[in-house]
């Protein structure tokens, strides 16, 4: 078994609430939408759909959140990771301006979610730092800081005895603060996604490999290694994780590997040092550093990597984080290391796709999975209920494949050097 399908396990999965009850599929059924995926994106459509009386199928291969949705950061950070005048100039001004508005308005969907179902998923809402690691990265900021506010984002710059007291490191000389932004429990987050999609009434099926999907005279046929089920709608909602069942579509992202790495319970007095406020942090390197306390003691911090089961060049790239940011903490105080892979698009932009009557697809958040696939699940419910494409807060789009795609591992693994390297190099400029 690969390391893709038998990664290690995260500390999420030693903390998070317990497995939620799923359902069965065994021969031959029906329902009026079947999701691939469940995941936060497809088990947030699935909730929209069962509670306005809609059928609905939720089928994975794995347990839901075995992906991304269980292993990541469970950072919920409310801002693109490309400016707002890119975007504009890429969809024009009436797409562009709500999917800004998403981004900035996400942080509040997603804990407004949990308020709302009384999720329990740890979640903590104290505002986001972003640190420049290095002088011209400051510059940077200070645009991002125009730009969003014209948007109507609440951000501001932050340096010096501020910057520390919030962060409590001297590693950054600025940072933006964005206090919208939180964490949360990611794996306690899915499944309790998972038990509330339920007491709506959907169906939350695995493990159910999914073989094909075939039309069958007006609607979907969609095949698994236990039985079939056929729909009027059929939503994928796979991400990084995205084969080759639909065709085309594992062709428009680049599967990134991101690892992290959790400390052992801190003392009190050593918890209270780090990110005292419970601010969320990431940096602006090309190959980031991004970090966060969790409720039980403990500090992570995470970074690119090159395999989801953490090996030793991973380690090691988390281990330089450690004494970066926080040097006082040492290799012996780490306790657990993981990956996972998150879905990028060239654009840096989510993409949903629309290729064939009933056939939906939603992929590529670029490292803002919690907040975006919170918010995309919505806005697929929303055309499956009959919302027109053009009045979604996310435009269809043709598929756009990533050139090269058949040398993405190798070119992945070489761009995460070489951007490393880049990075370094910033920092010797000062």
């Amino acid at each position: 078994m690969s390391h893709a399908s038998n990664p290690v396990k995260s500390l999420w999965s030693h903390t998070a609430v317990e497995p939620p009850v799923t359902d069965t599929l065994e021969g031959a059924t029906s329902t009026d939408v079947t999701i691939i995926g469940a995941g936060i994106t497809g088990l947030r459509t699935a909730l929209e759909l069962a509670s306005q009386g809609v059928s609905v199928t939720v089928l994975d291969s794995q347990q839901p959140g075995w992906g991304a949705s269980g292993r990541s950061g469970g950072q919920v950070n409310p801002m693109a990771p490309t400016d707002p005048q890119s975007i504009i100039r890429k969809l024009g001004p009436t797409a562009g301006a709500r999917i800004i508005n998403s981004y900035i308005h996400s942080a509040d969907e997603v804990f407004g979610l949990i308020e709302r179902h009384g999720l329990k998923c740890d979640s903590v809402r104290k505002g986001w730092l972003r640190g420049a690691h290095c002088t011209a990265a400051i510059r940077n900021l200070e645009r991002d800081v125009a730009r969003w506010t014209e948007q109507g984002m609440d951000i501001r710059l932050v340096d010096g005895d501020e910057l520390q007291t919030l962060s409590g490191t001297s590693a950054y000389r600025a940072a933006t603060l964005v206090p919208a932004g939180g964490c949360l429990h990611p794996l306690s987050y899915t499944r309790e996604l998972v038990r509330v999609a339920r007491e709506q009434g959907a169906r939350v099926c695995f493990p159910h490999q999914v073989q094909s999907v075939n039309r069958q005279n007006c609607q979907w046929q969609v095949t698994t290694d236990k039985g079939a089920v056929t729909s009027d709608w059929v939503v994928f909602c796979t991400n990084a994780y995205t084969d080759s069942t639909l065709k085309g579509l594992r062709k428009t992202i680049i599967p990134i590997i991101s690892v992290q790495a959790a400390t052992r319970p801190l003392s009190p007095e050593e918890y209270a040092e780090y990110l005292p406020g419970g601010h969320t942090l990431s940096d602006t390197r090309r190959v980031i550093y991004y970090g966060r306390k969790d409720n039980r003691n403990r500090l992570l911090l995470g970074s690119h990597g090159s395999d989801e089961h953490c090996a030793a060049p991973d380690r090691k790239r988390l281990l330089d984080a450690f004494k970066t940011v926080f040097p006082k903490l040492k290799e012996q105080d780490i306790e657990y290391f993981w990956g996972g892979r998150l879905a990028f698009t060239p654009d840096h932009l989510p993409h949903l796709h629309e290729p064939d009557q009933g056939i939906l697809a939603a992929l590529g958040y670029n490292g803002r999975g919690i907040a975006m696939a919170t918010v995309m699940g919505r806005v697929l419910a929303e055309r499956v209920a009959g919302k027109r494409s053009e009045d979604l807060d996310y435009p269809t789009t043709p598929y756009s494949k990533v050139p090269f795609h058949w040398a993405r591992d190798v070119g992945v693994r070489t761009a995460a050097q070489y951007l490393g390297f880049r990075d370094w190099l910033d920092i010797q400029r000062g």
